[in-house]
């Protein structure tokens, strides 16, 4: 049976979704053996599931945004020997969770895909999403290493899930490493962190792009038209406004107050939020306002 090495970094308040995550994929990851490697700044023996033999946890030191999400390329680097000894490497965000059975031959790439696999962006959901290459939110600036030219690139990937063969997937990793840290060096931080560097690597290669079934919003899902339709999403991006969670501001070391779980609470607040959004021009503020009690 193939071998998959499952990357996951769960630094700060972000460690609180590592057992849903952990247990979703052992469940409904199906046709191969897995091994986790987890990047934590959380005692390891307060880690969940941290002592099981399929389980290495490495200590990382949280940095701060955005420097927590751009230096994952080294981080991964760290673990190269020990992930090379796996057939496939797959990254996820630490609020990705699988939703349904999903079999390895869903996201493992084939020769003609350079040995790599993107997920889509979940903004495809929304109509204002363009489907035009020149319009994505790609890094416009020569002088940074993630500089996409106008007439290239294809689709625009996430962050939240990409991997491939292990070989593939390392060398990927070693070029974005020192990507970013030239970009450092000089002074630059991608638009869009280390999504602009992915991005602009896929530009330059064939891969296997996984549909928004393998990324799909978690407070999209009540909207599905049939029931049958939900079957169909394999893994989900849970919403950090969540309550269950502490909420975005929570974990992100913005407050030190979780949000209320109160379920009378929550719809008052819901309500204020939503009349806020009355008086807010911008449109991006009021979508932002409309999400802060999930």
């Amino acid at each position: 049976m193939k071998k998959a090495a499952i990357l996951y970094i769960a630094l700060g308040r972000y460690v609180v979704f590592w057992k849903e995550f952990f247990e979703t994929c052992e469940e409904m990851l199906l046709s191969c053996d897995k091994h986790y490697f987890i990047w934590t700044d959380s005692p390891p023996e307060e880690l969940e599931y941290g002592d099981r033999p399929n389980v290495t946890v490495a200590h990382a030191a949280k940095r701060g945004w955005p420097y927590d999400s751009l230096m994952r390329f080294e981080m991964f680097l760290e673990k190269r020997e020990e992930i090379l000894e796996c057939n496939y490497a797959f990254f996820f965000n630490a609020n990705m969770k699988f939703h349904n059975p999903t079999d390895l031959s869903e996201i493992a790439p084939q020769e003609w895909h350079d040995g790599l696999v993107a997920g889509a962006h979940p903004a495809v959901l929304s109509y204002d999403f363009v489907r035009n290459p020149d319009e994505h939110c790609y890094e416009r600036r020569p002088e940074s290493t993630a500089y996409v030219p106008f007439g290239s690139g294809k689709h625009y990937v996430c962050g939240a899930f990409n991997g491939g063969t292990s070989e593939a997937f390392m060398k990927m990793c070693a070029t974005l490493a020192k990507n970013v840290q030239k970009d450092l060096d000089n002074g630059i931080i991608a638009c869009v962190d280390d999504e602009s560097h992915l991005n602009a690597y896929m530009a330059k290669h064939n891969y296997l792009l996984a549909g928004i079934a393998y990324g799909f919003p978690e407070n999209e899902l009540k909207r599905l038209g049939r029931p049958g339709h939900a079957k169909m999403i394999k893994i989900i991006s849970r919403a950090k406004s969540n309550p269950k969670y502490g909420g975005f501001r929570w974990l992100r070391n913005q407050t030190d107050k979780k949000l209320p779980t109160n379920k009378f609470t929550l719809f008052v607040m819901r309500i204020l939020c939503r009349i806020a959004t009355w008086f807010v021009p911008n449109r991006k503020t009021r979508k932002k306002l409309r999400g802060y009690y999930g």
